[in-house]
């Protein structure tokens, strides 16, 4: 019995060394929605567990600033130390991520990465000064009340906002910007036992000198799904191709596998786009021109509509990203192409229904004018025969009386009797 008690022991020291799990996040990513969910669910998980503190490789160009103070927020008033390294080597934490690498517990950085450049940018149409000068001002004191919390270098924390400023890793610590650079994530790991707190995170002022097991927590697939319909190239171009594919079951119905494709991509989309800060202005006067697109085909305008439709597609795709981060807008490169593909298309099938429309009749009684007959019998205004495709056929004519055995041509057909003409003359 007294060695089962030791051996318990033993068990419950060995948990107690090795049993606590440092869960290691890697952001290689815009600043989505789906990323931003990411990072606050480990947060939330590493605190529901307990977890020593967590960690956060880092390497993004930015994003929304909305899904940035969501995420700030949550590492503020975690009970869990937050540690962000910029890595690996050749990352760097731009706008978004600068942010959140100020509000980390612990920030440190590989060489050969740089942080900064965080002004708020709004491409095309680009705001006044007054409101140019607000966003700046705003975004400037909100890195400001970051890096101030944590210990960090307000000042250039403002810069990076307002000057675009940016800095490798050597000038960061420096700087008093970070408080590590080290050589990749095995030497941060090793680092970070019993590492003091520049800012006390509620009543630690210190990570645990406890050895600890390091676990990476990859994206789920929510995560990883989220993030990629949030792509806004993607998104657009998923909305394009369910608009072509209901505009071609429109045009052509009864053929059932583009209507089924059209709405589900459109679906897709709207799912998309509910996770990206859209102008509704704009999607509006997307569909609009969808909508002047479809009526070219109905309506015989000669292309005013389909020219209308087109212009009105360009431009509410121009402004259809509602932010001021330039990785979330619709690249012209796309739009252009996407816009002659869908005024292509409806030069195609609207020439398509024109011939379709003076083709002519392929089957039926209609089928048989323009065919040519011999005359079996006499054919005069009241009476007559004519074989015509292997049948003999009832067949009277405006003109003259027309000889046994000569060749005539179907003018008309009137129930089940032809008019005919003698070859190479029209009936009176």
């Amino acid at each position: 019995m007294r060695y089962l008690v030791i051996l318990a022991a033993l068990i419950g020291l060995s948990f107690s060394l090795y049993g606590a799990e440092v869960p290691v996040l890697h952001i290689s990513d815009t600043i989505n929605p789906g990323t931003g969910d990411y990072i606050i669910s480990a947060i939330e998980a590493a605190e529901s567990a307990q977890a020593p503190h967590l960690i956060l490789e880092l390497d993004t160009p930015g994003g929304l600033l909305s899904t940035t103070r969501q995420v700030v927020q949550k590492m503020l008033n975690s009970d869990v130390p937050i540690v962000v390294l910029v890595g690996p080597r050749g990352a760097h934490a731009g706008s978004a991520g600068a942010l959140i690498t100020f509000a980390a517990d612990i920030a440190a950085m590989t060489p050969g990465t740089n942080i900064g450049a965080a002004h708020p940018v709004t491409p095309g149409e680009q705001p006044d000064k007054v409101m140019a000068a607000k966003m700046a001002n705003d975004t400037a004191a909100f890195a400001e009340s970051i890096a101030k919390t944590r210990g960090r270098n307000t000042e250039w924390a403002a810069k990076a906002v307002k000057e675009s400023a940016s800095i490798s890793a050597e000038e960061a610590l420096k700087q008093g910007v970070i408080d590590l650079v080290v050589e990749d994530l095995p030497t941060l790991q090793a680092r970070l036992a019993g590492y003091k707190l520049k800012a006390p995170k509620g009543q630690l002022t210190a990570l645990p000198t406890e050895a600890v097991t390091y676990r990476d927590r990859p994206m789920t697939l929510k995560h990883r799904a989220v993030s990629f319909f949030a792509n806004p190239n993607l998104a657009y171009l998923i909305m394009s191709l369910g608009a072509l594919c209901l505009w071609l079951e429109l045009s052509h119905p009864g053929l059932i596998l583009p209507g089924v494709v059209g709405l589900l991509c459109i679906l897709v989309s709207l799912v998309s786009f509910q996770l990206l800060p859209i102008s509704y202005g704009a999607l509006a006067l997307i569909l609009v021109g969808f909508a002047l697109i479809v009526a070219e085909l109905f309506l015989p305008t000669f292309g005013v509509l389909g020219v209308g439709g087109i212009l009105a597609f360009i431009v509410g795709s121009l402004f259809l990203m509602d932010t001021q981060s330039p990785h979330f807008q619709i690249s012209l490169a796309l739009i252009l192409p996407t816009a002659a593909v869908l005024a292509s298309a409806a030069a195609f099938i609207s020439y398509s229904i024109l011939k379709a429309q003076r083709k002519k009749n392929a089957s039926g009684l209609e089928a048989m004018v323009g065919e040519y007959g011999e005359v079996r019998e006499a054919i005069s205004q009241t009476q007559g025969m004519v074989f015509v495709q292997g049948e003999l056929w009832n067949a009277v004519t405006a003109e003259g009386e027309i000889p046994k055995g000569a060749i005539v041509v179907v003018k008309e057909v009137r129930g089940m009797q032809l008019l005919v003409s003698p070859q190479g003359h029209t009936p009176a």
